[in-house]
């Protein structure tokens, strides 16, 4: 189909809207599921491990996608992508709340996070072709629009559930999603590029023998599994048993901690030129943050009950969760140019798999200090599961040493 250039833009400019609209859905189902409908989900007869591996299995399939989206990320074309992307969102979102049985729930989350991995992989790729010159800027912005939907999966999600009850608010992230699509595929004719040839493996193979890029995507990822918790699974609920604050009051302090890391990718930026563009001392802080904030949660949930010093060790967690830019920018100078794409998608990568990793670790240990036939967990479960995420969180410390300063002087031209 012969399309002008002009019309070809105009088509492509909607389409990248509706998939921005996708990517902040998906950027809320990181949050939503299941942290907002915790005790919802328990009322269907699940248990804690069952619950945590809803938000697991999500944090597995986006990883999984990251990986994939590095390799192949140039074949399809960023239409074709999103609209991959796109299905397999609004199938997997649509769905869950439909279904009681465990394994198809699960099925669900694993559709939904391969979706939403993709669907951001297709707004990157229409950014580049959009906005080539100013890519790294727009990529930006659209991250810091995209770290606004977590803060749309607490209160106001909370509000919605109030209003219409669980399983449809659940289900008005995926009726959106479809009509953003639905426009999407009105849009696609002559928009949609012939398939290119494939890629091998090579790169990959390259990034897996790179030492300095695992030491710093186990390091890093470490702070973002840690945070993740907090925010999409067990950081609400813990609010509600520990310190008997309300639904609502607890859903808008874990609102505040998601502006918090969505500020940080903005924030890190002057963190970096007070320490003279040093990007492994803000690294190294990040991650020292992260394990103070797991200490003092340790502590908070072993003596009286009290506000502030929970959400002060939370809020410590969450600063350098907010730091992603920093730790791409530090996976791209580790490795050849040529491999940039690939090696901030492997940081991505590693951050998702401890995410669903720890998610797996806090739920058995939730269920493991349980007291049978109640839905409040103890304090001392959350003081244990903490120290276990202070064991990785020194763990990923440690990690971080062992990699090299990439400021640009250190860098190889």
């Amino acid at each position: 189909m012969n399309i002008s250039p002009e019309l070809l833009r105009r088509k492509k400019m909607v389409i990248l809207g509706c998939g921005i609209l996708m990517y902040f859905l998906t950027s809320m189902s990181k949050v939503l599921i299941p942290a907002t409908i915790f005790n919802e989900l328990q009322a269907l007869g699940l248990n804690a491990r069952h619950i945590s591996a809803t938000g697991a299995a999500f944090m597995y399939a986006y990883a999984a996608s990251q990986l994939l989206a590095g390799i192949y990320a140039d074949r399809y074309g960023g239409v074709r992508i999103l609209l991959i992307g796109g299905s397999l969102f609004t199938l997997g979102t649509i769905s869950f709340p439909l279904t009681g049985y465990f394994p198809l729930m699960l099925c669900c989350r694993v559709l939904t996070g391969f979706g939403a991995g993709t669907v951001f992989l297709g707004v990157a790729k229409l950014l580049n072709d959009l906005f080539s010159a100013k890519f790294s800027l727009a990529l930006g912005i659209i991250l810091v629009l995209g770290y606004f939907g977590p803060t749309t999966g607490t209160v106001p999600m909370k509000l919605l559930i109030g209003l219409i009850n669980w399983k449809n608010a659940m289900m008005f992230p995926g009726l959106l999603s479809l009509a953003a699509l639905l426009i999407v595929v009105l849009l696609m004719r002559g928009t949609i590029k012939p398939v290119r040839a494939g890629q091998t493996l090579a790169p990959l193979f390259t990034m897996i023998r790179n030492f300095n890029m695992w030491m710093l995507c186990l390091g890093v990822s470490v702070i973002f599994g840690i945070y993740y918790g907090i925010s999409s699974q067990f950081g609400a609920k813990s609010l509600e048993d520990f310190c008997k604050v309300s639904p609502e009051r607890a859903a808008f302090i874990i609102m505040i901690l998601t502006v918090i890391v969505a500020v940080n990718n903005l924030v890190v930026n002057f963190l970096l030129k007070l320490c003279g563009n040093r990007r492994k001392v803000v690294a190294l802080l990040g991650a020292w943050l992260c394990a103070a904030g797991c200490l003092l949660a340790v502590y908070a949930f072993r003596s009286t009950p009290g506000l502030p010093l929970v959400v002060t060790a939370y809020v410590l967690i969450a600063f350098p969760a907010g730091f992603f830019p920093l730790f791409g920018t530090i996976g791209k100078e580790l490795c050849p140019p040529e491999h940039t794409a690939l090696a901030v998608a492997m940081v991505n990568f590693w951050c998702f798999v401890d995410i669903a990793v720890f998610q797996n670790i806090t739920g058995w240990v939730l269920q493991h200090d349980s007291i049978p036939g109640e839905t409040v967990f103890p304090p001392y479960a959350y003081s244990n599961m903490f120290f276990c995420l202070l064991i990785l969180a020194l763990a990923g410390c440690a990690l971080n040493i062992f990699y090299p300063e990439t400021r640009p002087e250190n860098c190889e031209k």
